[in-house]
């Protein structure tokens, strides 16, 4: 009977190469030390070491025939069958793990989606500011813009500080009529110039 280091006194036994050698030949017949080591070129003190360390972990027994020579015989073979299997609790934890990469994976797109709907939603809030002090600009500017051109360079001056090729860009008004309009702004005071770009005059003169 194997004890409580049985399973231990196996794992040594298949460790061992020439251990392993040794119970491939008990499988054949039972076989004496001188025979042992002679058929797989061992030293037979190692033999005996091998022999005497699997009879005490009960997986060889001896006998001693008439001429006084010690035979060694298997008690139990050895079969080892490996299967490789997950464990349903390691099957649940990885499930586990795979729906929670799952449902973070949700929450990461709904979090963003949320984000896009309310930035959406302050959008379109934003364009319709947009109209309404578009159409301010246009009502209040009557007595100062001359035109359709003034209103879209202003507009365009309300993005940033500009010069005159790219408020071109932005508004595709000619160059030239866009520096005839600059000049006339400019002059009335609605425009001001900072080296090469142009911005609309603050209420405060800056």
């Amino acid at each position: 009977m194997i004890g409580d280091d049985g399973g231990s006194d196996l794992l040594d036994i298949l460790g061992n190469r020439n251990r392993r050698r040794i119970i491939v030949l008990l499988r054949e017949k039972p076989c004496y030390v001188t025979e042992i080591a002679e058929r797989l070129t061992l030293n037979p003190k190692a033999v005996i070491d091998h022999l005497q360390y699997m009879e005490r972990a009960e997986f060889l027994s001896s006998r001693t025939d008439t001429r006084r020579r010690k035979y060694y015989c298997l008690v139990r073979d050895i079969s080892i069958d490996i299967k490789m299997a997950e464990l349903p609790d390691m099957i649940q934890k990885s499930f586990s793990s795979s729906q929670d990469m799952f449902l973070q994976s949700v929450l990461n797109l709904r979090s963003l989606l949320d984000a896009r709907n309310r930035y959406l939603e302050t959008l379109e809030y934003l364009e319709s500011d947009l109209g309404a002090a578009m159409d301010d600009l246009v009502s209040t500017s009557k007595e100062i813009l001359a035109g359709e051109t003034e209103i879209n360079l202003i507009t365009a001056l309300c993005n940033g500080d500009l010069s005159v090729p790219e408020i071109h860009r932005i508004t595709d008004v000619p160059v030239s009529s866009i520096e005839g309009a600059i000049a006339r702004l400019e002059g009335i005071g609605i425009v001001t110039r900072h080296g090469q770009k142009y911005s609309v005059r603050e209420i405060n003169g800056k």
